[in-house]
C-alpha cells in the first residue's frame, strides 16, 4: 500500500493523513487571509470606507478559500455544489461570528491590542474553519492531485533521509 492510499484509509482518523490536510489547509487559509488583507488595504488606499473595505477583503478571502479549499485540501462530492455553498456559507458566517466574539472579548475584556488579538483569534477561527470545512463541506479526504503530490514530496523525503543501510 503506497503512502496516498495509507493517508486516505486514515482520513477519518486523528493522525498523519488529517495532520497532512490540516498544513495543506493552512497554505489555502494563509492564501485567504493575505487575499483579504490586500484588498482591504488597496480598498483603503482608494478611499473606500473601513468597513466596506474589511467587508469587501473577507467576502473575496473567503470566495477564494472556496476554489483553494477544493483544488487542495478536500474533496468535493459530499453534497450537490448549491448545498455545498450553502454549507460553506454557514462555517464562514459561523467564522466571522467566533471572530468578532473572539475580538471583542479578547479587546474589551483581556484588554489586549488589536494586533496580538487579531493573531491570537486568526489561530483559533483557522482551526475552526478546517473543522467546518471537513466534517460539514467536504468530503474528508485530500483532492486525487494533492494526495499524488503528497505522496511523491514523501516518497522523497523519507528516501534523502533514510538511515544508511
Amino acid at each position: 500500500m503506497g503512502i496516498a492510499s495509507r493517508f486516505n484509509h486514515l482520513s477519518g482518523l486523528p493522525g498523519r493523513a488529517f495532520l497532512l490536510q490540516f498544513a495543506w489547509y493552512l497554505v489555502v487559509g494563509g492564501l485567504g487571509v493575505l487575499l483579504d488583507l490586500a484588498i482591504f488595504v488597496l480598498l483603503l488606499a482608494a478611499g473606500v470606507a473601513v468597513l466596506w473595505a474589511s467587508a469587501i477583503g473577507f467576502i473575496t478571502g473567503a470566495v477564494a478559500n472556496y476554489f483553494l479549499s477544493t483544488w487542495l485540501a478536500f474533496r468535493r462530492g459530499r453534497f450537490g455544489r448549491p448545498m455545498e455553498i450553502g454549507a460553506f456559507v454557514v462555517v464562514v458566517l459561523v467564522g466571522l461570528g467566533f471572530t468578532t466574539a473572539l475580538m471583542y472579548m479578547l479587546t474589551s475584556w483581556v484588554r489586549l491590542p488589536g494586533i496580538p488579538a487579531k493573531l491570537l483569534t486568526i489561530a483559533i477561527v483557522m482551526t475552526w474553519n478546517f473543522l467546518g470545512r471537513r466534517f460539514f463541506v467536504f468530503k474528508p479526504d485530500l483532492p486525487a492531485g494533492t494526495a499524488a503530490f503528497s505522496t511523491r514530496l514523501l516518497e522523497r523525503f523519507a528516501e534523502k533521509h533514510a538511515p544508511n543501510q
